[in-house]
């Protein structure tokens, strides 16, 4: 299990994609769009410029996509994408859908944070659209695809139910994203609370299948501060992707497995003295 700190920059979803896959073809097509680049970087710029967010930007598209195929090819081994249960497409169309509605989720950051993720289907629709004809020769089924996308966009709002397992993927693939270079620069700017603090004790997050779960995430961090983002960032997620009871969650602090109970009671309590509570950035 590799406990170092991540890499962000290095992350390649190309990695995890197979050749002459139109999940491929899909990712090849958003990366090298200069569009969708330019709403990733404006979308940053309002988020941690403006805002003083964490990363919203390119580097968290790519990281969140990731995240996202690798919990889709661990949960494949149990669960049938809905696509395929639907009647939709296969195993591939799936990959597509959670490829896509990953990547594009927050490019509605460039008109706000408030309700972004109904801004970010308003910008992606004409960016798909086009697509979605040139790989599917059935105008129904390009549409049909296109609908998996803007609900797994739609869904990544925390509050939001997610009704689709591609969805519910993507929701977890844009919460696992917390380590420490995510809130990097707002951190150096001198944002110093415990929102901060807690993300920049995060080293890694590691996907892989569980003991008892289908699905274990492992937070590996170098300080217990970052309890705080496991259980007020990644547990909201994971509590409204619809699969809340196939995932585990194990922390380990400079190696050392914590009982992640415990630690959540003592957050609780310094919560409730200091009145904090969670601020959209960290969503």
């Amino acid at each position: 299990m590799n406990l170092e700190v991540l890499q962000r920059e290095n992350v390649r979803v190309r990695d995890l994609l197979a050749s002459e896959s139109r999940a491929l073809e899909m990712y090849q097509y958003l990366t090298g769009s200069p569009k969708v680049e330019s709403y990733l970087r404006s979308a940053n710029r309002m988020a941690v410029s403006r805002l003083g967010y964490t990363d919203h930007g390119i580097i968290h598209a790519e990281v969140a996509t990731w995240n996202a195929l690798k919990v889709f090819d661990i949960l494949d081994e149990t669960f049938r994408p809905n696509v395929l249960a639907e009647g939709i497409g296969d195993t591939d169309d799936a990959r597509l859908v959670v490829l896509a509605s990953t990547y594009l989720h927050d490019i509605g950051m460039v008109v706000h944070r408030n309700e972004h993720y109904q801004a970010s289907i308003n910008l992606a629709i004409p960016i798909l659209e086009s697509k979605l004809m040139d790989i599917y020769a059935d105008p129904a089924k390009a549409t049909d695809i296109l609908s998996f996308i803007l609900h797994g966009i739609y869904a990544h709002d925390d509050d939001t139910q997610c009704l689709t397992l591609e969805a519910g993927i993507t929701k977890i693939g844009d919460g696992c994203d917390m380590t420490k270079g995510r809130t990097k620069v707002p951190f150096q700017k001198g944002k110093v609370d415990i929102h901060s603090v807690s993300a920049m004790a995060i080293n890694n997050v590691i996907l892989e299948p569980g003991d008892e779960k289908p699905l274990r995430i492992t937070v590996a961090m170098d300080n217990p501060a970052g309890v705080f983002q496991v259980q007020a960032v990644l547990e909201k997620k994971i509590s409204t992707s619809g699969l809340q009871d196939n995932v585990e969650i194990d922390v380990l602090v400079n190696g050392e497995r914590l009982v992640l109970s415990h630690v959540k009671r003592l957050f609780r309590v310094q919560m409730s003295n200091s009145g904090e509570t969670l601020p959209p950035e960290e969503k």
